[in-house]
């Protein structure tokens, strides 16, 4: 008799005949053996690899997300946060700079739960290796979480203390070699169901994709966009389509470029220089845009801005700044 998650491989694995896509059901039933941890190892590399080379439908990964959330700890859904952003993607070329607008925008729209995860080996810059320098410590648990949204307005967690079966699936890339659907999902996740959910992604139609996505999901409003390496930080060097999906409409609002300029690599990755920028002791070409854009975007996002308008705030709030305590102080 045969496993019965091998009904899900054979669905999709039959070839381009015989093979079709799994059902918004099928999707939610074979990610929760998934996460249960009721397939072998062998079946769980097939299904994910498969998965990558047709790539998932927006039904499958609607179907994966609700299997996730379903395993999601009530404590961590009643964080009771106004914004959720997903950090996954690490920098590579340049700083973390959209973390100093997050942290203007916990001061001015209500508390933010940042979360993410790290690959090893992958040579990025992540969110987590960076937030303690700038005031925030990494919560390891609902009640730590909820004393720095007390403290600080915005909290931490990662996806290993979220949802460790997902954070497994993402570290098989060591393995792999390539991607699976578990670095959209985390992406997609809102662990908190917070009313403001914000996605940044790296790939061409990916950003449409999540949309599709979102749109299955009416409670929550969300932002998806094509960030710097696939990060939610506007880079300012290239138009940016922001994706709002707002009851389950999506509407696209173009954030032009404000230079013209490109960037060098910045080498060094010094988290000092985001300290430096932040207390006004230099300036940096990149970063400085960087900063302004995406707060202007998360402006728009959360407060239905016209674009002009929400630069003009970003740059008010980023001159208020106070600068003789850390960003998220």
């Amino acid at each position: 008799m045969s496993h019965p998650f091998s009904n899900y491989i054979k669905i999709i694995g039959k070839g381009k005949k015989g093979s079709r896509s799994l059902t918004e059901q099928e999707a939610f039933d074979a990610m929760g053996m998934l996460l249960r941890d009721e397939v072998t190892a062998e079946q769980r590399g097939a299904f994910l690899m498969l998965l990558r080379t047709q790539e998932e439908t927006p039904a499958e990964v609607t179907g994966f997300l609700r299997a996730c959330r379903s395993l999601i700890r009530d404590d961590f859904q009643n964080l009771n946060v106004n914004v959720d952003i997903g950090c996954y993607a690490g920098k590579r070329r340049q700083l973390p700079w959209y973390l100093l607008a997050v942290a203007l925008l916990a001061k001015s729209a209500g508390p933010v739960l940042l979360h993410g995860a790290h690959e090893p080996g992958s040579g990025r810059l992540y969110a987590s290796k960076v937030l303690p320098a700038l005031g925030l410590p990494l919560a390891g648990s609902a009640t730590e979480a909820k004393t720095h949204i007390a403290r600080h307005q915005a909290a931490y967690l990662d996806l290993g203390e979220l949802l460790a079966p997902l954070n497994e699936l993402i570290k098989l890339r060591e393995w792999f070699g390539l991607r699976s659907c578990a670095n959209t999902l985390a992406r997609l996740l809102n662990p908190s169901l917070a009313p403001f959910a914000v996605q940044g992604v790296y790939h061409m139609h990916l950003d449409y994709k999540h949309c599709r996505v979102n749109e299955a999901f009416p409670e929550y409003d969300s932002l998806c966009f094509r960030g710097d390496g696939g990060d939610p930080e506007v880079n300012a060097e290239r138009p940016t389509d922001l994706l709002i999906t707002r009851r389950g409409h999506t509407e696209l609002v173009p954030f032009p470029e404000s230079s013209s300029r490109w960037a060098l690599k910045d080498k060094a990755m010094d988290v000092q220089t985001l300290l430096a920028v932040w207390r006004g002791e230099s300036t940096h070409a990149y970063g400085n845009q960087a900063i302004l854009a995406t707060l202007a975007s998360l402006l728009v996002f959360t407060q239905s801005l016209p674009v002009e308008t929400a630069m003009s705030q970003a740059k008010a709030m980023w001159e208020k700044r106070d600068t003789s305590t850390l960003p998220f102080l």
